[in-house]
């Protein structure tokens, strides 16, 4: 699988993964909370296989559709809103892991919602940084970069494969829930 994208031969799976997500949109709604449900087109591990030794980014790189992100941004600069509180869904198949992350905002009640996905292979380097750091960011950007909105997900051992999390150094079970959010100005790539 490595050279070719991480959903080559498994696209039926992630139009479920997109169908969980807006589910899970919709149980946010319906028990209250305001909800943004965000549609990804690539997502990549940061650092890459081929990154320099010292990355400035670990974690989910995510482009977003212009539109999406504008709504997305706005809502976190509008509300100063934390969002730190996340649950989190995992599926695999093959090589590839599927998540459906919710990050919360308990203190305005919102929601934002959004799909990701991973090849294992290809996420080694990230893996073993998170696994160190105890914690993974989502970095969610618009096609130009010009800015980001930064996700940390604490205690991230539900986003990482079955099999990682079974030998990862601390051996405890995640409940999903912590991680921390905010904005990110962009800076340096």
């Amino acid at each position: 699988m490595a050279g070719s994208h991480p959903l080559a031969g498994v696209e039926d799976f992630w139009q479920d993964v997109m169908d969980d997500m807006e589910a899970t949109a919709e149980e946010y709604r319906d028990a209250g909370w305001d909800v943004l449900a965000l549609h990804p087109g690539d997502v990549t591990a940061l650092p890459t296989a081929s990154a320099q030794a010292t990355p400035d980014r670990v974690g989910l790189d995510v482009l977003l559709p212009g539109d999406e992100f504008e709504e997305l941004e706005g809502l976190v600069a509008e509300t100063d809103a934390e969002f730190d509180e996340y649950d989190a869904y995992r599926a695999e198949t093959d090589d590839v892991v599927f998540l459906v992350v919710a990050m919360k905002s308990e203190s305005v009640g919102a929601a934002v919602v959004f799909p990701l996905y991973y090849a294992v292979s290809e996420a080694a380097p990230m893996l073993k940084q998170v696994a160190r750091i105890g914690e993974l960011r989502t970095y969610l950007r618009p096609l130009d970069d010009s800015s980001r909105v930064l996700f940390t997900q604490q205690e991230p051992s539900n986003l990482l494969p079955e099999e990682f999390t079974a030998d990862a150094d601390d051996g405890g079970e995640s409940d999903a829930d912590g991680g921390d959010g905010g904005t990110d100005d962009g800076g340096d790539a």
